[in-house]
């Protein structure tokens, strides 16, 4: 079996990952697809070792364990990072996003030709072709970001970050019935930021600016009225910005993240008090949210699909120093590891 690491300069090694025995709950999976996440470009600008790459997979079952129920030989299924376990305290005090002792991926990169995993972290799937399948997972993260928010229905919402869930944030906030949808990101006129715009306009978002721009974009964007609601799908100094263009009563919800730019923002906290202004945050926990993200992508109501402007053999990963570490139109790129 062959999978894909990373680390920082772009650098990819595919290497020769050793076989699973395929005992009890396990399941071997075929991956069809696997699409490049935000995390693991991160991974390729600022880590020093190899990281394993890859967890926004869709897949084929090809073998299962004797304790095995919930899946058989030839599904389809889209493979979760992480689960919850389902017995721990905090499970079983209606807290799943507080369990630590969960299903994951046990090391093993979803960028490989075979995984072997729990039954517990696949969701079965038809309706759906493959490529766009692997979109399920990052669907179900920019749920849980909206979800967060309690949004009001015709609510405004800003959402800094173009990238694959700031933009599929949009989508689903449409679908929800948001009202005026502002999407935010750093450079105009960029080749990447361009494709971005026209997916953003596509998919719902009724305006685009640019922090590029100056410090008068914020003022821009207030002309038609503050915002209900912020998400933060960018760098984590945007914060501030995403707080000063919601009113009162508002909401930031903070997801972005990085592993060695800054990580720092300064927010005026009691403006925050007077003005009821509240900041959440958000990890990656799709687990729960996987079925709506099936259903959203199958019916149509999410075209998660437009995201997608690149598919790439595994033993052309290398080409993500040419997408990524410059300027190109590339928003997600989704890794093929059959080919």
């Amino acid at each position: 079996m062959r999978g894909l690491y990373g680390r920082r300069g772009f650098e990819v090694a595919l290497r020769e990952r050793g076989d699973v025995e395929v005992t009890g709950r396990k399941v071997r999976l075929r991956v069809v697809t696997c699409g490049v996440c935000g995390t693991d470009l991160h991974f390729l600008r600022e880590l020093d070792e190899f990281t394993p790459m890859g967890h926004e997979i869709s897949a084929v079952v090809e073998e299962v364990g004797p304790e095995v129920t919930r899946v058989r030989p030839g599904d389809r299924v889209i493979c979760e990072d992480v689960s919850p376990c389902g017995g721990c305290p905090a499970c079983k005090s209606g807290q799943s996003r507080l369990c630590r002792s969960g299903y994951n991926l046990e090391g093993q990169p979803g960028m490989s030709d075979y995984l072997v995993v729990h039954e517990n972290l696949l969701n079965p799937f038809e309706g759906i072709d493959p490529v766009t399948a692997s979109m399920v997972e990052p669907l179900a993260v920019a749920i849980r970001g909206v979800r967060k928010l309690n949004l009001r229905p015709l609510g405004a919402l800003a959402v800094f970050g173009m990238g694959a869930i700031g933009l599929l944030s949009a989508a689903y906030a449409r679908a929800m019935g948001a009202g005026r949808i502002a999407m935010v990101a750093r450079s105009r006129g960029s080749l990447r930021n361009q494709a971005a715009e026209a997916a953003a306009l596509a998919l719902g978002a009724d305006e685009v600016y640019y922090s590029g721009d100056g410090e008068g974009y914020a003022t821009e964007m207030l002309r038609a009225g503050a915002f209900d609601a912020a998400i933060v799908a960018a760098p984590p100094s945007l914060c501030a910005d995403a707080m000063g263009v919601v009113g009162y009563g508002g909401s930031v919800l903070a997801q972005g993240v990085t592993f060695g730019g800054n990580p720092m923002a300064t927010l005026n906290v009691s403006e925050m008090v007077f003005e009821k202004k509240q900041l959440l945050t958000s990890l990656a926990e799709p687990a729960e949210n996987f079925p709506l993200s099936i259903e959203l992508i199958r019916t149509g109501r999410v075209d998660a699909g437009r995201i997608i402007t690149h598919r790439l053999p595994m033993s052309r990963a290398g080409e993500l120093g040419q997408l990524y570490g410059q300027d190109a139109p590339a928003i997600k790129t989704v890794i093929l590891p059959g080919e």
